[in-house]
């Protein structure tokens, strides 16, 4: 057997093993570890890596964050006042379509009147040759050009609780744990249930977006990162936390059978995704202890949950020139 094949954390199967992002490069991680093979490692991101970048890839381009590998894609808004599609980069706005609004002659063949809105000249330039391709033109074509400074008011949606997402942020803290422990304790009976779930969804959610008992995360001043993971050894349980930007947190049962004999009372990783400096943390510093329900269903208002986006989104605003946010709404 290759001296280099070991055991899988996610198909616990012999394998070569890949390096993983235990935070999504997509959004700024940086850290890796061979954990997964390959199979496992594509499976995941594309199922579940890809959620965190569809949720949460537009703050990663809002911020300018350097990804390791292609660029940071733009994010569809709305212009408030028209309705009009945008693509925004983070720097400016362009129309997310062409216009193409055209009649036809009475005899079927003849361009009668076309209006095309277009992001470049080029473009119009090859709507109009594919209008004069199919009819004949009436009348000579004369574009004209539309310039405006804004300020655009535009607004977007966002998601942060899909049932992939509560899979995703929980193969987060699961893969922190793989990188910091013994293998033989992770690939314990312990963690099959959440194994399970993330492999394949199998049983209820292990995952949950919590506000209420995750204040230790933030500073509400930096849109940090972080993954932290809490052996309580009175529950028999370990605890995961994952906050992505400073403000979307989540609390994940990683484990409520585990009986370890090794001393590990929370490990600890925060980074800066803007500066991609690791902040360093307090080592004496542990979680308050909860039980199931505050780490599955806890008890947050939806007016609780809309004023703690709000507060993470004003801080994005003193990342961003020109980045400003009126309110945060929220369906029921």
């Amino acid at each position: 057997m290759p001296e280099n094949n070991a055991t899988c954390f996610g198909c616990l199967k012999t394998r070569v093993l890949t390096r993983e992002h235990i935070l999504p490069q997509a959004i700024g991680g940086k850290l890796k570890a061979k954990i997964y093979c390959k199979g496992c490692n594509d499976t995941f991101g594309h199922q579940l890596d890809d959620e965190i970048s569809r949720c949460f890839g537009h703050f990663a381009t809002i911020l300018g964050i350097r990804r390791e590998r292609g660029s940071n894609q733009p994010f569809k808004v709305q212009e408030i006042k028209s309705g009009t599609n945008l693509l925004s980069d983070g720097k400016s706005l362009r129309r997310k379509d062409p216009l193409v609004e055209y009649q036809i002659d009475d005899d079927g063949r003849t361009l009668k009147s076309a209006n095309v809105v277009a992001r470049t000249e080029d473009e119009v330039r090859k709507i109009i040759e594919s209008l004069g391709n199919k009819y004949r033109l009436k009348h000579k074509p004369e574009p004209f050009f539309e310039y405006h400074p804004g300020p655009t008011e535009t607004k977007n949606d966002f998601v942060f609780d899909t049932g992939v997402l509560r899979r995703s942020v929980a193969k987060v803290a699961y893969s922190f744990l793989c990188y910091k422990l013994l293998d033989s304790m992770v690939l314990s009976s312990a963690f099959d249930e959440v194994r399970a779930y993330i492999v394949n969804g199998a049983t209820t959610d292990l995952s949950s977006p919590n506000f209420v008992h995750t204040a230790f995360m933030t500073d509400y001043c930096r849109p940090l990162h972080k993954v932290y993971v809490r052996l309580d050894r009175q529950k028999d349980m370990v605890v995961g936390y994952v906050m992505f930007f400073g403000t979307f947190r989540y609390t994940i049962l990683l484990s409520k059978t585990s009986r370890s004999t090794f001393e590990w009372p929370c490990l600890d990783y925060t980074i800066d995704p803007v500066t991609s400096r690791v902040i360093g943390g307090n080592p004496n510093f542990r979680a308050p202890s909860i039980d199931q329900n505050d780490i599955l269903k806890p008890r947050q208002s939806l007016q609780f949950v809309r004023e703690e986006i709000y507060k993470g989104h004003k801080m994005l605003e003193t990342y961003v020139e020109g980045y400003e946010i009126s309110r945060v709404e929220a369906e029921k």
